[in-house]
């Protein structure tokens, strides 16, 4: 897979589809009322999700409403997005209260932050599949507390120029 991040050419396949999955994105995290059929096949299959892998349209709209539930007051960023002709990657920031549980925690009103990468195929315009990895959430509670779903062995190696290997 061969991802750009910039084309000479606005007008080409890959930017076309950065368009799309940027476009998709904002409406599908905006705080007007949703609606994903112009970007999403009915019958997407997705990867990864946290609770559940929508497996139609319909279901990838009740995991964005579940999310809007989950994060109120909600920010959403893109940190990275690169595109070729048939893919999109992009790397993704959530936060917002935590209203409803999520990845097994319950509700408790305090800060939480949700980020990850997902790999979004395309074809005909559409989004057809979209895997969602290297997940992670961070909450401060109400109370002050903090929890993190990714342990220390989880965090990426530090390499020195030395190392023959990591």
């Amino acid at each position: 897979m061969s991802l750009h991040h910039n084309s000479s050419n606005p007008n080409s396949l890959h930017q076309k589809n950065e368009r799309l999955v940027r476009e998709f994105l904002q409406v599908a995290h905006g705080v007007q009322s949703k609606n994903l059929d112009a970007y999403v096949a009915e019958k997407v299959k997705c990867w990864g999700f946290p609770e559940f892998n929508p497996g139609n349209r319909d279901e990838y709209q009740g995991f964005f409403n579940y999310i809007a539930d989950v994060f109120t007051a909600q920010s959403f960023s893109i940190k990275q997005l690169l595109a070729d002709d048939a893919q999109v990657l992009v790397r993704f920031r959530v936060s917002g209260q935590h209203h409803e549980e999520f990845m097994g925690l319950p509700a408790t009103g305090g800060e939480i932050e949700f980020t990850a990468t997902a790999l979004f195929r395309l074809e005909k315009g559409m989004i057809r599949e979209v895997w969602m990895y290297n997940k992670h959430m961070v909450l401060q509670t109400s109370k002050g507390y903090r929890y993190s779903s990714r342990s220390s062995i989880d965090l990426p190696q530090v390499c020195s120029t030395s190392a023959i290997a990591c």
